[in-house]
């Protein structure tokens, strides 16, 4: 009787999971039937039954398909992570494969529905991206592509690294090293370790700060700024003990060979020969006993680059020719040494005319530092003075600009600091020259910019502009322009048809064609309701303390304040103060007026320059005059007048003339005048002689 009851109740469990299983295979087959005609309510309910009873790799299959897909109110990206997750690893628990309808269920589909939840996930990540998100993310995906992983813990590290760069505190930059072995960032955030060490341990800018920080950093990467600002301080300071002590415990700094050479100038002075004695006993290892001497001489002759025909020389002070003008080009001297080319070849020479190196280049750019780039065949690299190759080799070197060099390495650009050390790991598209601080760089067809302290802001930008003095540039997105800071923060709103740099931290907004003026604190100038015309230069509208408004062809003139000084109608033309002089057009003529309007100088003119230096140039019918501030004309000509420099006008007659700022003729038959810079002019005379002349 016990027998017959056992086999009674063993036929009654078979039976009722047999009836369960297939109860749950209908549950399953009606599920998926209901999914395939997008009836997701139904669907969900049989799924959710039946993971409820039974926890099974196919209605967690299928409540995931529901969650993924954006066309039901069910759509939760993060349920359907948690779903495919699960029938990940109950699938392979079973590992049996299985069809309902069009459905087929095995670890192939089920790792294709894992990549497509993730790659919506990381969609919308990126439209509201933080750090959390990114982490919530990893833990959510753990089994989605490792490319699609990797790039979340990029964006991921990219976003706690700019927190620490922002920061800026070298045990918070170490605490991103330790808890970020693995990073992308890591290269970086160890330049970025030194570069704070450095700014932290040198904050006082003592030399015994510079001093202490040299002991304790010897493998920093700023080594050599240290040994620079230290020299500095020596040099300020005309520091002869400071000097010595440098020379003696510190060899390999790059300044040691112009340490030792103004140590030589401030302790020589006569040049007897018991003072070059005494010198060398008391610093028997000064390193250029034999050439030194000759090189303090060629130090103290300046010489300019002298142009005759299409060949350049050099002239020294006196307008004497000391290199014969035989190159195709030349630098100004720099450290010593010019760059020239001649027939194809680029080298360098001192002021003696002599290739020191004995070296030809394909390019090459001027020493700084002790340094320079010179370009053998294909590749750049960095030479010393004494032509020796101290650096790896580039596909390009930039010439230097605000202190930095850009690179191009392996096709990818990065920034070396004026020492030829890493600043910036060669790693963009694109990477613009450093200017006030910043440099725009392109990636994926977007702008974004860095700093000099290694701050990389994101590339959001279709187009930027380098930055300004105060730390602000002019951005496009889409077709409209705007204005940011140097955090990359929206100052001005992109909507602009055109952003125009002034001066003074001025800036012109168009829109409609119609201008406006905006300031650099954040502030509108005037409302943007003037005709605007795109052929006008900026120093047109404003010099960047008062603004001139055009509207119906009339002009008028704004101060800073919003107050009208000149209003509309007065004058046909009206232009800014200069020399306490307003240059003003009436009936078709220009004169000039004072600030309070007075006449000062009738209108009389076809055509008037402004005040410049308390001289102006105007036309009158066909003669050409120089006329002084109260408006007498002290050089007049048949030729037209060009200034040329603060106080000297040439006049193009058949030979040229020079006259100075009182109308006095200076020189004439002149055959060429060179600037050399704003202060110095160098002059060819018709029969050969040379003159330098000083403004």
């Amino acid at each position: 009787m016990k027998f017959k009851f056992n086999i009674q109740g063993s036929l009654f469990i078979f039976l009722f999971i047999f009836c369960l299983s297939k109860l749950s295979a209908s549950k399953l087959e009606n599920g998926f039937k209901a999914l395939s005609i997008y009836d997701y309510f139904k669907a969900k309910k049989l799924f959710a039954a039946n993971f409820k009873s039974k926890n099974d790799p196919y209605s967690s299959y299928g409540m995931a398909v529901i969650y993924s897909r954006n066309d039901n109110p069910f759509f939760n990206l993060d349920s359907a992570s948690k779903y495919i997750s699960l029938s990940y690893n109950l699938f392979f628990i079973k590992n049996q494969s299985k069809v309902f309808f069009q459905f087929k269920i095995d670890g192939v589909h089920i790792l294709q529905l894992v990549d497509s939840v993730a790659a919506k996930g990381f969609e919308k990540l990126k439209k509201e991206i933080s750090i959390n998100k990114c982490n919530s993310f990893l833990k959510q995906n753990y089994l989605a592509n490792k490319n699609l992983l990797n790039e979340v813990v990029y964006l991921r590290d990219e976003l706690e690294y700019n927190e620490t760069v922002n920061y800026n505190d070298s045990r918070q930059t170490k605490e991103f090293v330790i808890t970020h072995p693995q990073s992308a960032f890591v290269q970086e955030a160890l330049l970025l370790i030194d570069r704070q060490i450095f700014d932290e341990s040198t904050k006082d800018n003592t030399d015994r700060a510079y001093i202490s920080f040299i002991k304790i950093n010897p493998k920093n990467i700023l080594l050599n700024s240290a040994y620079e600002k230290l020299f500095s301080i020596y040099k300020q300071n005309s520091d002869v003990a400071g000097l010595k002590t440098f020379v003696s415990n510190y060899p390999k700094a790059p300044q040691n060979l112009e340490a030792w050479k103004l140590l030589f100038a401030l302790t020589v002075k006569s040049f007897s020969n018991s003072e070059l004695e005494k010198f060398l006993e008391e610093n028997p290892n000064f390193p250029l006993k034999n050439s030194i001497l000759k090189e303090l001489e060629l130090n103290n002759l300046v010489l300019y680059p002298y142009q005759k025909e299409d060949l350049f020389g050099f002239v020294d002070a006196s307008a004497k020719i000391i290199i014969q003008p035989v190159f195709d080009a030349v630098s100004g001297f720099s450290e010593g040494l010019s760059v020239v080319s001649r027939n194809d070849s680029v080298f360098f020479i001192n002021k003696e005319d002599t290739n020191p190196f004995d070296q030809y280049f394909v390019d090459a750019y001027s020493f700084n530092n002790g340094i320079a780039p010179v370009k053998y065949g294909k590749q750049w690299s960095f030479i010393n003075r004494q032509g020796q190759i101290i650096s790896q080799v580039y596909d390009e070197i930039n010439e230097i600009s605000d202190n930095f060099y850009t690179v191009k390495l392996n096709g990818k650009f990065g920034a070396l600091n004026n020492f030829g050390q890493v600043i910036l790991e060669p790693k963009f598209e694109e990477l613009g020259d450093f200017k006030n601080g910043f440099a725009y760089y392109r990636s994926e067809n977007k702008s974004g910019f860095v700093s000099k302290e290694g701050y990389v802001h994101k590339p959001e930008f279709d187009w930027l502009s380098d930055f300004s003095t105060d730390k602000i540039a002019i951005v496009k997105i889409g077709n409209s322009y705007g204005l940011i800071n140097a955090g990359g923060k929206i100052i001005l709103d992109t909507k602009y048809d055109q952003v125009i740099k002034a001066n003074n931290g001025i800036y012109i907004v168009v829109l409609n064609n119609l201008y406006g003026f905006y300031n650099s604190y954040g502030c509108f100038l005037s409302a943007v309701a003037y005709d605007f015309a795109k052929e006008k230069p900026a120093d047109f509208y404003t010099n960047g303390q008062v603004f001139k408004l055009v509207k119906k062809n009339q002009q008028a003139l704004m101060d800073v304040n919003g107050r009208t000084s000149i209003d509309f109608g007065v004058y046909d033309e009206i232009n800014f103060a200069s020399n306490g002089l307003i240059r003003v057009k009436n009936k078709n003529k220009y004169g000039f007026v004072d600030r309070k309007l007075n006449l000062v100088i009738p209108y009389k003119y076809s055509k008037a320059s402004d005040f410049k230096d308390s001289c102006a140039l105007v036309q009158l019918k066909d003669k050409f005059f120089l006329i002084n501030l109260k408006g007498k004309e002290i050089y007049s000509s048949i030729a037209e007048i060009q200034k040329i420099s603060p106080h000297y006008y040439l006049v193009h007659n058949e030979s040229e003339l020079l006259v100075n700022f009182k109308g006095e003729l200076v020189f004439s038959d002149i055959s060429n005048i060179q600037p050399i810079n704003s202060k110095i002019l160098l002059i060819t005379l018709n029969n050969g002689s040379i003159k330098l002349l000083h403004d």
